[in-house]
């Protein structure tokens, strides 16, 4: 049926005249990535596997929320954990009811929550994806640039240009389930200085069978100025308010606030010399979380970071640089003995990209980070690249990473009815993870084909967990015994057609727990295979249409959840650009599920979470 379906796309395109694509239209130049390594580089040099969603697909995917562009992801399995209200996003094993293995990143300010274990969900429903340009995700660990939280891998996050956006921007979305999205934007200035402010409302009513609808209401400002030819400033600045219901008896609502002050000053000292400062100041507060247990309380980080980037001569480019943090967390519910808990943290880093040949690429670098609490840490990592023939890359290489445990998990006092219900008697120490991978990355261009492949081995010792030394003691927070994690996943890019593109994801992934583990939910954790096929293809007259089809192995979700059933999904998208005079106008029907629902969430003594089929109705003005 598929051959079917090309074969009268290109008879459309024939029809039209058009010509079949040329390898400019296909390939073009490499995407540049800055976050694997801090420095520019095109994706065959970059140490790691990266997936890069532009604008255009983020466009065309017809998603809500980024954790549903994750999908387009290799690896990454995106579903609900207790509601329909928070979606979640996890890349390979030991995945949880958040995400907290992963670096998220928003033009450089980290996602992660300072409360609690340091999920970075809640942070990423504060996104507004009519602002953000493109994500790059590093699938592979980073600590050697990035710090502790980078464990697994990286989402970085980068939002268009403010002199991009000058203008109007109206967007509504909805639809069934009581979808009600809007988002209203304004951007004015000039090349010198411009600014954009956005302010944005998203909503639903999550799964029929339960309590679980949410809105998320936020406003965001960016300013990007020129102060001098060779000074730019980055300033942004925001506020997030996320609040969603819970299915428990009676049923109850949780909120979530984030506010927000990034400023990135930047010096470009030559042709490749800069220095770049930067100042992030970041506060949110949970209220009628866990209302039972109580856990309320408000956390507030500050973060100064500079960094130099300079090279010697011809084969040589450096960066280095250094970080100062400042983490308080003030909640008198998870620290019954001493409500205003904080620590500091110091962190130098440092890459070296080295071309000794116009085939080869060594990347070699570090990171160094001390713990106000924990102590002393370093995260190295080395990556060799070999350009084999023009467009076709081998890649090889290794690199330590690790998770610092959050002040919850150091100190946490946290109590029922003067009981303790957690208590951790400060034994939690760092979760590591020591990485191995080849990769390659080829263009067949007569095919106008693009093929990323990994490989890798993942061991994984120290997990942190909650653990019950007695059966009438409170849980304590521990490291838990290793498992070994293996496996290969790809993606390939083909563009058959001028106006046709396909992607095709697919991961396999093997757990191996410690010895004296005989659990399923030990050794299914992750399943074992996760694919996506997405087809995006622009029809005559302003249409276009997308398919996305999502796949996903049987596995548990959490320790004490049952087992989840293997699933798959098909989203369907058809839109038609239009303009009304100077306006340029979108209209898109999006088709959740089209093939029928399945079951996403299952966990002892809650409703089971079924996913069922949506449709909503979007329309985009820009002017």
């Amino acid at each position: 049926m598929l051959g079917c379906v090309l074969l009268c796309c290109g008879g459309a395109l024939a029809a039209e005249g058009r010509a079949p694509p040329s390898e400019a239209d296909f390939l073009g130049d490499l995407p540049v990535v800055l976050s694997v390594s801090r420095l520019a580089q095109p994706l065959d040099e970059t140490p790691g596997a990266v997936t890069v969603l532009d604008r255009e697909t983020i466009r065309r995917s017809g998603a809500r929320e980024v954790a549903e562009l994750l999908r387009l992801v290799p690896g990454f399995v995106v579903s609900h954990v207790e509601s329909g209200a928070r979606p979640v996003a996890s890349y390979h094993a030991d995945y949880d009811a958040i995400t907290r293995h992963l670096q998220v990143l928003v033009d450089g300010r980290p996602l992660y929550s300072s409360l609690l274990v340091g999920t970075a969900n809640n942070g990423l429903m504060g996104i507004v994806l009519e602002d953000v340009e493109r994500i790059e995700v590093l699938r592979g660990s980073n600590s050697a640039a990035l710090g502790a939280n980078a464990f697994l891998g990286v989402v970085n996050i980068v939002t268009r240009h403010a002199a991009d956006t000058r203008g109007g921007l109206l967007a509504l979305n909805v639809g069934q389930d009581g979808v009600r999205d809007g988002t209203a934007r304004i951007g004015w200035g000039d090349e010198r200085a411009a600014f954009r402010l956005t302010a944005a409302r998203r909503a639903d009513g999550g799964f029929g069978n339960l309590h679980d609808d949410k809105r998320v209401e936020q406003l965001h400002l960016r300013g990007d100025l020129r102060l001098a030819p060779a000074d730019e400033l980055l300033l942004a600045a925001g506020h997030a308010d996320y609040r969603w219901g819970l299915p428990d008896t009676p049923p109850r609502e949780e909120s979530w606030r984030n506010g927000y002050v990034n400023l990135q000053w930047q010096r470009q000292l030559g042709a490749s010399d800069s220095f770049k400062l930067g100042l992030l100041f970041d506060e949110e507060r949970y209220d009628d979380f866990y209302p039972r247990l109580a856990a309320d309380g408000v956390s507030r980080r500050a973060e100064l970071e500079a960094q130099h980037t300079f090279a010697a001569g011809d084969a040589w480019r450096f960066v280095w640089g250094g970080q100062y943090r400042h983490e308080q967390v003030v909640s008198r519910d998870l620290f019954a003995g001493d409500p205003d808990q904080r620590f500091h943290l110091w962190r130098i880093f440092g890459n070296a990209e080295w071309k000794p040949h116009p085939r080869w690429v060594v990347n070699a670098g570090g990171l160094w980070e001390r713990h106000g609490i924990v102590g002393a840490g370093t995260a190295p990592r080395l990556m060799v690249h070999f350009h084999a023939l023009p467009g076709h890359t081998l890649r090889a290489g290794a690199t330590t990473a690790y998770k610092q445990p959050t002040l919850f998990e150091l100190r946490a006092d946290w109590r029922y009815n003067g009981v303790p219900h957690v208590l951790a008697r400060g034994g939690a120490g760092a979760e590591r993870i020591d990485a191995r991978e080849i990769g390659y990355l080829g263009e067949f261009r007569a095919l106008n084909l693009g093929v990323d492949l990994r490989v890798f081995r993942e061991h994984v010792r120290d997990l942190l967990r909650f653990w019950r030394p007695c059966g009438g003691c409170a849980n304590d927070v521990v490291n838990k015994d290793p498992n070994v994690q293996r496996g290969w996943e790809t993606q390939l890019r083909w563009q058959p057609l001028a106006d046709t593109q396909f992607l095709l994801n697919y991961a396999r992934l093997r757990l191996e727990p410690d010895t004296t583990s005989t659990s399923d939910a030990d050794r299914y954790r992750a399943p074992p295979r996760v694919a996506t096929l997405a087809w995006f293809q622009q029809l005559p007259a302003g249409y276009d249409f997308s398919l996305i089809h999502y796949a996903v192995g049987e596995y548990f979700h959490i320790r004490n959840s049952d087992r989840i059933p293997a699933f798959a999904q098909t989203d369907l998208r058809l839109a038609r650009q239009f303009r009304v005079g100077a306006t340029r106008a979108e209209l898109a029907l999006t088709l959740r599920a089209a093939g029928g629902g399945h079951v996403d969430f299952v966990e002892r003594g809650l409703p089971e979470i079924y996913l069922g089929r949506r449709a909503h109705l979007g329309l985009r003005l820009e002017f």
